[in-house]
């Protein structure tokens, strides 16, 4: 099973906003119990990526029309590409269109702890 977490960069710093993550760090977890194994696999980039929004997204569906809220809708689509082998995403934040796009690809929303600050450290209380 495949996980993606998102992160700030190579060093696998956890971002708070996933929409706009620069990138996802993407693990792989194989056998269960206490033959559970989690590695790390690769970083994939997100176009969408922005440094300054990792508190949240500035983007509000009250402040737009129905056509912007649709286009605002469809540019979260390329999140649901860069991680659809995966089945669960790990997150502290994501709006309602980011996960939308993980709910229609099928892909798992699971909150972690706000006070994890590193990827590897993600996994410590969530049960899969």
């Amino acid at each position: 099973m495949k996980i993606a977490i998102p992160v700030y960069n190579e060093a696998l710093d956890i971002f708070g906003n996933t929409g706009h993550t620069p990138f996802f760090a993407i693990f792989e977890q194989k056998g269960s119990g206490m033959f559970k194994k989690i590695d790390f696999v690769e970083l994939r980039q997100n176009p969408r990526g922005n440094l300054e929004a990792s508190g949240g997204c500035s983007h509000k569906d009250e402040d737009m029309n129905e056509a912007e809220q649709i286009a605002h809708k469809n540019e979260h689509n390329i999140l649901g590409e860069i991680i659809q082998d995966c089945e669960i995403v790990l997150v502290k934040k994501a709006c309602k269109n980011t996960a939308k796009v993980f709910q229609e690809r099928g892909i798992r929303i699971c909150k972690m702890e706000q006070n994890c600050q590193n990827a590897k450290d993600s996994f410590r209380y969530i049960t899969f």
